[in-house]
């Protein structure tokens, strides 16, 4: 057999084992119960807050919890996007692993990732609506898919810098 196709069959593997690996962690995070998010999510906004704000323990009371609200909003809906993002990444990757798939248009080659990603955020909000403390919500599922939109689109304009980078090397020899 040739070595090429185990390899590429190799990472194909690899992408997606990984791919399923980043779904379960996304599927974890929407099943933890409301407590246990908030206190996750509580725990990285202050470490946030201690960066950005190094006199934090010294304002009012009323100033803290200001700032700690915004920086949470920032913190959760960050997350939101940068989970997607990396789940649109893995996807995109894998695609763009089948020569089929690169001969495509570039549109479509973004838009199956951010398909996937819509979906499967859409489904993981429903899921966070069956646990306790947590509810569905659209603009996550918005978020989750300019994640997903974002992180496709990177892939996708990286592809074509190194694409275009090989044939002027190609062209040179």
């Amino acid at each position: 057999m040739n070595m090429k196709i185990v390899i590429r069959w190799a990472v194909r593997g690899f992408l997606i084992a990984l791919i399923l690996w980043w779904m379960i962690i996304i599927f974890g995070f929407s099943a933890a119960d409301g407590v246990e998010s908030s206190s996750f999510s509580d725990e990285i906004t202050m470490k946030v807050v201690c960066i950005i704000e190094p006199e934090y323990s010294n304002l009012s009371m009323d100033k803290q919890n200001v700032i700690f609200n915004k920086v949470s909003f920032v913190v959760r809906k960050t997350g939101h996007f940068g989970e997607y993002g990396i789940l649109s990444v893995l996807w995109s990757l894998l695609l763009l692993s089948f020569k089929k798939i690169r001969n495509m248009k570039n549109f479509l080659i973004v838009m199956i990732p951010t398909v996937i990603c819509l979906v499967y955020a859409a489904t993981d909000e429903l899921h966070q609506g069956f646990v306790d403390g947590r509810s569905p919500k659209v603009m996550d599922v918005i978020i989750d898919t300019m994640g997903g939109l974002a992180g496709a689109g990177v892939i996708i304009i990286l592809w074509m810098i190194i694409r275009r980078k090989n044939e002027r090397v190609g062209k040179e020899h």
